[in-house]
């Protein structure tokens, strides 16, 4: 692996400096960034805008115990049951019982959550949840609204400095921890800083059908891994098992049909009506996310059709339109008459459980180094996120960040004598970077999806360490170089993580050859 991207002798480059460092402008990001005492200079880099995130186009909403008859103890145990195993039980406890404190703030900072008539919080349940306990936005907006939100604030906030359309390539670090990241927005720059905050998102444009947006290919995770981060659990991919299954859109991004309209009564079918997730497990169509997953993939094969569908017709067309305008609108677009007629769906790739591992701080073992949201590891997640737990997550872990580094700042450290890395090795072209991306996605697809056998896995591995091997001969120079290196980085994780980790559990589920 290479220690850094760009190939230039980075002693020649611009030096600008700054307090904090915050990679992404997500909710993890941007809620992180409004607990910075003002007195400190905050840079947030996105490498496109506010819009253009995973946290945007969540739908849900957000897990917490607020409801009268919710208590903690039923929140943990039904994190934990969904992790299959292998959550950090400490986390999923802090993540818990902070949660709440973190859901009266949003309300104190105007994000606009859906009331009743009375003005108390709308709470709706998703799969996984024994009880309801999930606050939402404009019905099925949530991300929208809440990212929305906190950039508002952000960005009227002097001390914080957004930079739009630009680009992490490298974290910088020494002996003594991170110093400084080289960015890029077309002209690569040094920004010296001891605390920097990766919140970049997920990787899922590692597989040819996700609900994530184009760019959500690992950079973060993969220049933490270059910078001795710690990472944990890449193998670990939730697939979200209901998703648009239409062939007549443009999008390539697959539209999500959120877990909370079976909360609301959605109810699993084949072509011919049977409701196929009635005795499959006691929650039915609200199992967790990996078990219907692969439910709708058996129903599939065992039927030969490539889409089972979803009944919402339990649901007046006043209730569906205005409880979920957003995925109403879509299904109209489509010629999918919602709620009479059902909607056509299918799973892909929506979550990554795995990432940079932190500890309760989000410090990773990198000193000055932070990881929050989609692309950390904490320990709250395991085999198999919980619904509705991933924003909660962004925000717990993302105060948590900003406190701890409040508590434990470190200053700008100038350094009089950067890497050298310019070379005469040739460059990559833009043709062989649309070809072998294409070649990354079907392998991934192919050999990591929710059912794996390990001579699938294994064939993936020939694959990516052929392209991972071949990659290091290139001179990387520009943005899409960056972002294929990083690709490739994070799918040779995950076949790597998903060959060592021997026993099936969660959403890593390996069947015989």
């Amino acid at each position: 692996m290479k220690r850094y991207l760009l190939n230039e002798n980075l002693n020649m480059l611009p030096v600008e400096k700054t307090d904090v460092l915050i990679v992404g402008s997500g909710i993890a990001g941007l809620y992180s960034a409004l607990h910075f005492d003002t007195s400190m200079k905050v840079t947030v880099i996105t490498k496109a805008t506010i819009e253009k995130s995973n946290s945007w186009l969540a739908q849900g909403g957000i897990a917490s115990v607020i409801a009268p008859d919710d208590i903690y103890e039923s929140h943990i145990e039904d994190t934990l049951k969904a992790g299959a195993g292998l959550c950090d039980e400490a986390a999923v406890k802090l993540l818990v019982e902070e949660g709440p404190k973190d859901i009266r703030e949003l309300c104190e900072l105007s994000v606009p959550f859906d009331q009743n008539a009375e003005g108390e919080l709308l709470i709706t349940r998703e799969g996984g949840h024994s009880r309801r306990r999930i606050v939402h936005c404009g019905g099925d907006a949530t991300g929208r609204e809440t990212t929305r939100r906190l950039g508002e604030i952000a960005l009227a906030r002097k001390h914080i400095n957004i930079l739009f359309d630009t680009y992490l390539i490298d974290v910088l670090t020494d002996e003594d921890g991170v110093y400084g990241a080289v960015i890029s927005d077309g002209q690569p720059r040094i920004l010296l800083c001891s605390n920097v905050i990766i919140a970049t998102g997920g990787a899922g444009y590692l597989y040819t059908t996700t609900t994530n947006p184009n760019g959500a290919v690992g950079d973060g995770i993969a220049a933490s891994a270059r910078a001795g981060a710690s990472i944990f659990g890449m193998e670990l991919v939730q697939f979200h098992p209901t998703t648009l299954a239409t062939d007549n859109h443009p999008s390539k991004r697959a539209f999500l049909i959120s877990e909370a309209v079976r909360g609301e009564g959605g109810i699993l079918r084949n072509s011919k009506g049977e409701a196929f997730m009635q005795d499959k497990h006691p929650l039915a169509d609200l199992a967790p996310r990996d078990i219907v997953t692969r439910q709708i993939i058996k129903e599939m094969e065992r039927t030969g059709e490539d889409k089972m569908f979803l009944d919402v017709s339990s649901m007046s067309p006043d209730f569906f339109e205005k409880r979920f305008p957003t995925i109403f609108s879509e299904c109209q677009a489509r010629g999918i008459d919602v709620p009479h007629e059902w909607i056509p769906i299918r799973p892909s790739q929506h979550y990554l459980m795995g990432g940079i591992k932190t500890d309760l701080n989000a410090q990773t073992n990198v000193k000055g180094l932070y990881a929050c949201g989609e692309c950390s590891s904490t320990g709250v997640h395991g085999a198999n996120r919980l619904a509705s737990n991933s924003m909660l997550e962004c925000l717990v872990f993302g105060r948590r960040a900003a406190e701890h580094i409040m508590q434990n700042f470190r200053p700008v450290k100038y350094k009089t004598l950067l890497c050298d890395n310019s070379s005469d090795i040739p460059a990559i072209s833009e043709n062989e970077i649309k070809e072998k991306t294409a070649v990354i996605r079907a392998a991934v697809t192919k050999y990591a999806g929710p059912v794996r056998t390990l001579s699938g896995m294994t064939e993936g591995k020939r694959i990516i360490d052929g392209l991972f091997e071949e990659a290091q001969k290139y001179k990387l120079v520009k943005e899409a170089d960056f972002c294929y290196y990083n690709m490739l980085s994070c799918a040779k994780m995950i076949l790597d993580g998903a060959i060592a980790r021997k026993e099936s559990i969660g959403a890593h589920y390996v069947v015989e050859d």
